[in-house]
């Protein structure tokens, strides 16, 4: 083929070339995973023909396994199936693989099953056979043969059983413990019976008067309500001043409503001059706060703040009246040392509670023991 002619042959391509009708998206894609697949059959060095093979023998396998019967031999049907997967080189395959290995491992436990379990006998069997082992010539049951046969499985006595008499086979006399009689008690008929003293004067309170822990809460409760309301005619009093006499704005009048009446739980409840007072003030007070007479909440500020005033935060009591909604009761457990009880008083400047110092109490007494020897001096 001379050079003009090839000329001519290379324009004819690029004609048929330009004329050729451009491919769709979706035949585009189905040629790009068409050439990735025969990319990776190249890398294998599998043709489809060889796959086909391998998948058909896999298949066969598979038959095979579910349908064999008792005398299917699994060694040699998992040396099979290994040889098989050394072909393996590709996912579709594996999956066959896979689907083989777990139907031999079914048969495998099934085989062990049936090779673990017990012999069983009937009554039946067992009676057949050892009248089948057992009879006499002239006829009868042998029962020393029985005897002398079974006897041997128990020529021994078991170790480490005890009976009530003592070890079994011990070899050892039984020792009983001689118990000495009791003596009969006689019952003297001259003795005179003693009935013990009556102590008198210890129920002698009368049902009107209070108990120590009924009367602390009593003085609790009317402290309480006595410094909530002097309190809140402070802050009232304090908001009209402020705002020259006139009516108080709606808002503050709302907020003097809810923390108008908090005060300083403290100083109302803290004995700078006893440790012991003020822990039982504060157990008394958890059951006013338990009945829904009292309140006692942890605030970021006072109610000053409205007024103008330096109001820190702290904790807060609270008297509340009999007719108020009662909010969900909370618990909490509270920890209190010495150490905690003084720097609190310090912290708030408490040199005297709002309750009042129960006397007879030993700081009463080494308080006027000091006192005593500092005028003496």
């Amino acid at each position: 083929m001379t050079q003009h002619e090839l000329g001519d042959m290379e324009e004819l391509q690029e004609l048929d070339g330009a004329f050729e009708p451009e491919m769709t998206q979706q035949e585009e894609e189905a040629s790009k995973e068409n050439y990735k697949n025969a990319k990776l059959m190249n890398a294998s060095g599998q043709t489809d023909k060889e796959r086909r093979q391998i998948r058909k023998s896999q298949r066969l396998l598979q038959k095979t396994i579910a349908e064999g019967g008792e005398s299917l031999e699994l060694e040699k049907v998992r040396d099979e199936n290994n040889a098989i997967f050394r072909k393996v080189l590709h996912t579709r395959e594996a999956v066959l693989d896979g689907e083989n290995i777990y139907l031999i491992a079914g048969r495998a436990i099934k085989k062990v099953d049936r090779l673990v379990q017990a012999p069983r006998y009937d009554a039946d069997r067992l009676v057949s056979k050892l009248v089948q082992k057992c009879r006499a010539p002239g006829g009868y049951f042998d029962w020393d043969l029985l005897g002398s046969q079974a006897g041997v499985c128990f020529n021994a006595a078991p170790s480490n059983v005890s009976f009530l008499n003592g070890p079994l086979s011990d070899g050892k006399t039984l020792q009983v413990k001689q118990r000495a009689k009791r003596a009969p008690v006689q019952e003297d008929s001259e003795a005179e019976e003693e009935n013990p003293e009556e102590v008198k004067g210890h129920t002698a309170r009368d049902a009107n008067q209070l108990s120590a822990i009924e009367q602390s809460m009593k003085d609790l409760h009317k402290t309480l309500r006595k410094r909530c309301n002097a309190t809140f005619t402070e802050n009232k009093r304090k908001l009209e001043e402020a705002h020259e006499g006139g009516e108080i704005p709606p808002k503050l009048k709302k907020k003097l409503k809810k923390g108008g009446m908090k005060i300083d739980a403290v100083q109302y409840l803290f004995n700078p001059n006893s440790f012991t007072q003020t822990v039982e003030n504060i157990f008394h007070y958890s059951f006013l706060i338990k009945k829904g007479s009292a309140s006692l909440k942890a605030d970021k500020a006072g109610f000053g703040e409205h007024v103008g005033e330096e109001a820190p935060g702290g904790l807060f009591a609270r008297y509340i009246p009999e007719n108020t909604v009662q909010p969900t009761p909370k618990q909490a457990i509270v920890s209190l040392t010495m150490k905690d009880w003084r720097e609190l008083c310090e912290a708030h400047n408490v040199t005297e509670g709002d309750l009042p110092h129960r006397k007879g109490s030993k700081k009463t007494k080494r308080a006027g023991l000091s006192q005593t020897l500092s005028q003496s001096s």
